[in-house]
């Protein structure tokens, strides 16, 4: 599902802070950020206003956004994914809890958290990436964001952003 990694970053200044420092205007600031929205599922996201949509890698579901230029990356990027129940079942507290078990139960991960609609847990992804996974219910539906990033883009993408990315899904 997705992966957060909270504790790698937690030294860096928000975007707002940084837009702040730099003398930008509450406009500017705000427009540090971009929303996507998902009718199907109905979730919206807020993602850094500086990164691309990838339209090849687009679906009904969900889509990418990266920094690099390239279609194909792999890395620097935030993947966005929603479902539903294939029985529209209601997802409840055990459920998600039980889900969360299962899905750090044989993974290596640096951090975790699970609360009664979402979970959270983070891999350090080796000398050069991290990837954070979150993944938050509200009825029968499911968004999971992934947040992939190099070491060296840990200020556009961990800490504080990744946070904000993350506190900003929102249903319809």
């Amino acid at each position: 599902m997705l992966a957060l990694m909270t504790t790698a970053c937690s030294g860096n200044k928000s975007q707002k802070e940084g837009a702040a420092e730099a003398g930008q205007t509450e406009a500017e600031q705000k427009s540090a950020w971009q929303t996507y929205t998902n009718d199907k599922y109905g979730y919206s996201i807020e993602v850094p206003g500086d990164m691309t949509k990838r339209e090849t890698m687009t679906e009904e579901n969900g889509t990418i956004f990266s920094y690099d230029g390239e279609e194909g990356v792999t890395l620097n990027r935030i993947d966005i994914t929603g479902s539903e129940d294939m029985f529209g079942d209601e997802y409840t507290p055990e459920r998600i809890k039980a889900y969360y078990e299962d899905e750090i139960a044989n993974k290596d991960v640096t951090s975790s958290e699970c609360g009664d609609n979402y979970y959270t847990y983070s891999i350090l992804g080796g000398e050069y990436c991290d990837q954070i996974n979150y993944y938050v219910y509200n009825g029968s539906r499911c968004v999971s964001v992934v947040v992939c990033y190099e070491k060296d883009h840990a200020d556009k993408l961990g800490g504080e952003v990744a946070e904000h990315v993350f506190k900003s899904v929102k249903f319809k």
